[in-house]
């Protein structure tokens, strides 16, 4: 994970195993991500990155796809 300290978009990629297991325990999504919601802050399309997380994150389902989504709102302010 060299250099993913400065990549927030390398930072959330790099959980995806720890999340995906966590799924698989039944963890809810949301449990994960708010101590994530801050992760862009300060950068084009962080309030996005937010309202689609604390939206969608909860609801029963939730995966990998609902964070994929987010990155794609952050990513195409950057």
């Amino acid at each position: 994970m060299e250099g993913a300290d400065s990549d927030p978009v390398a930072v959330v990629r790099a959980m995806y195993p720890y999340i995906e297991r966590e799924l698989s325990n039944g963890t809810y999504l949301g449990h994960i991500t708010r101590h994530m919601l801050g992760l862009f802050q300060g950068i084009p399309g962080a309030r996005q990155w937010r309202r689609y997380l604390s939206e969608n994150a909860h609801k029963a389902g939730a995966d990998i796809n609902v964070l994929e989504h987010a990155l794609k709102l952050v990513a195409d302010k950057r």
